[in-house]
């Protein structure tokens, strides 16, 4: 089994069972894809037919508001899920892009794969059940901390919860993402 899937088949089992069987269908149906950076992995306006369990590398989601301004609402770093996942349970149109910022290597399972693995797979539905609401809250606190907190406090915060993004991400995408300019970022980062 690709150690890819393997990370893919522990996140699932530390939530809940999945048999060696079910282990090995599931691997049968998933496939491992590797991305180049700047390669779209979702894109906007188009209705999301898989997930990606990021095995390797940071994604950066992308939203454009009424205005026409790009802004990043959040980074998807390893062991977290690229999909728009209301575009993908829903099957409507995106409103945003997925792409990666490095290269990555994501587990993909298709829509219909997805719903195959609903039926045959026991836990599958309360597992996924699990992972959407830890990614609803966590989503739910960075959204409060960008209305509450001020752009140091956001930057020290990244800084402390993913260091890979701060290693490896460019400057303008963490000033995009924090809702700064690049050169108030670099005053931040000069004091802190």
């Amino acid at each position: 089994m690709s150690h890819h899937i393997d990370k893919l088949i522990q996140l699932f089992t530390s939530i809940l069972p999945i048999s060696q069987k079910e282990a090995a269908f599931m691997q049968q149906f998933s496939q491992v894809q590797s991305l180049q950076k700047r390669d779209n992995y979702s894109a906007y306006g188009s209705i999301c037919k898989k997930m990606g369990f990021v095995s390797e590398g940071i994604f950066k989601v992308v939203r454009t508001n009424a205005q026409g301004q790009d802004f990043i609402p959040y980074f998807i770093t390893e062991g977290h899920f690229a999909v728009d996942l209301e575009s993908f349970t829903q099957q409507t149109f995106s409103e945003e892009d997925i792409i990666a910022l490095t290269p990555c290597t994501v587990v993909t399972i298709e829509k219909k794969h997805f719903d195959l693995f609903e039926n045959e797979v026991a836990n599958f539905s309360k597992i996924i059940g699990h992972l959407k609401e830890k990614a609803l809250l966590e989503k739910h606190r960075l959204k409060s901390e960008m209305l509450i907190d001020d752009a140091v406090t956001r930057y020290e915060k990244l800084r402390l919860r993913h260091p890979s993004i701060i290693q490896q991400v460019s400057q303008n995408h963490i000033a995009q993402y924090l809702g700064i300019s690049p050169y108030t970022l670099s005053r931040i980062r000069t004091h802190s």
